[in-house]
């Protein structure tokens, strides 16, 4: 695998300092794959992980991601039985504001 970025604040460096690489390797793997075909896809990997609606897993080009209680609590949902939790200390980091994901208001 050719090394990616990893700005500090990503959620790839937050799962890894945080006992969870398996997952931050299948986010990895995915990038690099969309990369190698030329796919621009971008993932809110956060919302990924806190799960759909009902709180089950999501699937993404035919990976089952986890659902993580950390990612369920930051997004500020209920924390749902299947939710993992590999750390009792683990804390989220804070959502920083960007425009990407904001709808605009009119």
């Amino acid at each position: 695998m050719t090394a990616l970025k990893v700005i500090e604040s990503t959620v790839r460096k937050w799962l890894r300092d945080n006992n969870y690489n398996d997952i931050a390797d299948m986010i990895d793997e995915l990038i690099e794959e969309w990369n190698k075909t030329g796919k621009g896809t971008r993932r809110n990997w956060w919302e990924v992980l806190a799960g759909d609606k009902k709180g089950k897993s999501r699937v993404i080009y035919g990976r089952m991601f986890p659902v993580l209680k950390i990612a369920q609590i930051r997004k500020g949902v209920s924390v749902t039985n299947n939710a993992i939790c590999r750390n009792a200390d683990e804390k989220p980091p804070d959502i920083k504001q960007n425009n990407r994901w904001t709808k605009d208001e009119k």
